[in-house]
């Protein structure tokens, strides 16, 4: 992930926390995630922006830890989801100081990582995962670079912050490389299909 990339995030928290507390389109998908997993699970929201689906994972009865590295997006969801921990982290830095979590979840954060950046942080979260344990990511489909995504005007400045597109079968077979394996398409909104956006949720094996 460029400079841009976290300058988009920091640029765009407040507007982002706005529009997301809102938005609970990703409810039934977090559900059905949560039915997976132990009751109260401890769960690591990757790349979790200013809190919004952090907030409602919790509201599931989860302990939730939320990881991002844009200083102002964890800065907003302190305030606006002090029931969870969160913290500053770029997750291709990523180790075991948190503990191992019982779940992962991933909502659009992956997108930022390139093919030579994913193994390694496929890898971390493999680290991280308890043994029959969950991980659910939710990418754009394909190949190469969205640009609809990725050239972004922000306060008059177009910043360039590039969405990477996985297909299911070279995710299928990054992940098996770690012990993942691919054990159902989770829920999404029909809305977000329709705009490439696929929901992969993995086990631990």
């Amino acid at each position: 992930m460029k400079d841009e990339t976290k300058l988009f995030y920091d640029l765009t928290a407040e507007t982002t926390a706005q529009e997301w507390y809102e938005n609970d389109i990703l409810m039934p998908t977090i559900k059905e995630f949560v039915s997976l997993l132990p009751p109260n699970p401890k769960i690591l929201d990757l790349g979790c922006g200013p809190g919004h689906e952090a907030k409602r994972l919790a509201s599931t009865g989860a302990d939730v830890t939320g990881i991002d590295y844009s200083h102002e997006c964890i800065r907003i969801a302190k305030k606006r989801s002090p029931e969870c921990k969160f913290e500053v982290l770029d997750f291709r830095n990523i180790d075991d100081s948190f503990g191992q979590f019982d779940g992962i979840f991933a909502s659009g954060s992956l997108i930022h990582l390139n093919l030579d950046e994913l193994p390694d942080v496929i890898s971390g979260i493999t680290g991280i995962l308890k043994e029959n344990s969950f991980f659910l990511m939710i990418i754009q489909d394909g190949e190469g670079i969205n640009e609809k995504y990725t050239n972004i005007e922000v306060d008059g400045k177009v910043l360039r912050r590039p969405v990477y597109c996985y297909t299911k079968n070279y995710l299928c077979g990054l992940t098996g490389k770690f012990g993942l394996k691919l054990i159902q398409e989770g829920y999404l909104d029909k809305s977000l299909i329709e705009q490439n956006w696929r929901n992969y949720i993995f086990k631990r094996i």
